[in-house]
């Protein structure tokens, strides 16, 4: 009986440890749907009007959720490298995926 208990609670041990190691395995990106998969380290080389075409939404509006989100101050324009806005405030590349989608989602507005 006390052989039952032991293997059982070695079980149970194993299982939760996966389970809680395996939240800390996913980043940001994966815990996000976007309808684009790129990592986000490539992302930050590309220009405004390339993420906008990958997500074949119009640049301008994405130009202006981005500027938006942040308060930006600098003068961007869709060429410009998210790197380079990077240097003023350093967000996450995660989130323009999701301003990104926003602009997907509107109805006939979004789209180029």
């Amino acid at each position: 009986m006390k052989k039952i208990i032991l293997i059982c609670l070695i079980l149970l041990t194993a299982i939760s440890g996966c389970t809680s190691n395996s939240d800390h395995e996913h980043s940001d990106d994966e815990l996000h749907d976007h309808s684009v998969e790129i990592e986000g380290s490539a992302m930050k080389q590309l220009t405004v009007q390339q993420v906008a075409d990958l997500w074949e939404i119009d640049s301008q509006k994405l130009l202006d959720g981005i500027v938006e989100e942040f308060e930006f101050k600098g003068n961007y324009t869709t060429e410009t490298t998210l790197e380079k806005m990077r240097e003023e405030y350093k967000f996450s590349p995660a989130i323009i995926k999701d301003i990104a989608e926003e602009i997907k989602k509107e109805p006939e507005l979004g789209g180029v």
